[in-house]
């Protein structure tokens, strides 16, 4: 049965015209109803939670909780409120920062960005789109093979250290998963043969392909078929064709890829 899906904003900014807005981050013990309890002195002081992000940390007893706030319904100084919040029994240490401009406010109270506890950066696909338009003006065809390599590259290492833990099969569902969560795409497998060396993956709304969406001759995927092309070399030990024979950039319903050994390698 599938999910229903909700989108996910990540924690950045928020800005609210006639809002009186500031952050706050706050390290707690890691105990059921700590939030609870940070909430409901919050919510007695009538403010309203905007948005914001929980976490275990490294110190597996304690969490940060982050989130941006509007004080427009109460009559508290932010000051104040940060002496009672750290009388709360769960409360371990307070942190905030205010508007960088009237109603605007942005995250400056948690850096760096990690996805399963490593580096990393977030990205619009508007940029993603743009960087991919100048490789195409600068080097013309050569882009498409840039991309491929790049995407292959990310492929081979993020197979090899699955790969290490998991089955195939396995791993593949928790790589595609993945890219889900990040953001690439809603992946499938359709086919899995590892006998014969052979896969088809679907995927719904590929962030490489977004932007061209309905507005293509020709399929656009470069930089995931070079991703699935170095998973699948990984997996089957071979070389691996990837060709994709759908995609939402010529008005496909989904973008779809086959993968087969490559043909040298069947001679």
């Amino acid at each position: 049965m599938p999910y229903k899906r909700y989108q996910k904003d990540i924690f950045c900014s928020a800005y609210s015209k006639d809002g009186y807005l500031f952050q706050f981050a706050v390290k707690l013990k890691n105990a059921p109803g700590a939030i609870a309890e940070v909430a409901k002195f919050f919510s007695s002081k009538h403010i309203n939670i905007l948005q914001g992000f929980h976490m275990v940390c490294s110190n597996p007893e304690e969490a940060v909780w982050g989130f941006f706030a509007d004080l427009k319904g109460s009559n508290e100084r932010v000051e104040d409120l940060i002496k009672e919040i750290k009388k709360l029994s769960s409360v371990l240490e307070v942190e905030f920062s205010g508007p960088i401009i009237d109603g605007l406010i942005v995250d400056e109270l948690h850096f760096p960005i990690t996805v399963l506890n490593e580096r990393s950066i977030v990205m619009k696909i508007k940029t993603f789109a743009g960087c991919f338009k100048r490789l195409y003006e600068k080097f013309g065809s050569g882009a498409a093979f840039i991309l491929y390599e790049m995407g292959k590259a990310a492929g081979e290492e993020k197979a090899q250290s699955e790969r290490e833990k998991l089955d195939k099969l396995t791993a593949l569902k928790v790589i595609l998963a993945e890219r889900a969560a990040k953001g690439w795409g809603m992946a499938k497998i359709e086919k899995f043969d590892e006998e014969k060396a052979e896969a088809i993956i679907t995927v719904q709304e590929l962030f490489e392909c977004i932007p061209f969406q309905g507005r293509s001759k020709e399929t656009k995927s470069q930089f995931f078929r070079g991703y699935l092309a170095g998973v699948f070399s990984q997996f089957f030990g071979k070389s691996v064709l990837v060709t994709e024979s759908e995609c939402i950039a010529k008005g496909d319903k989904n973008c779809k890829f086959i993968i087969q050994v490559h043909s040298e390698e069947t001679n």
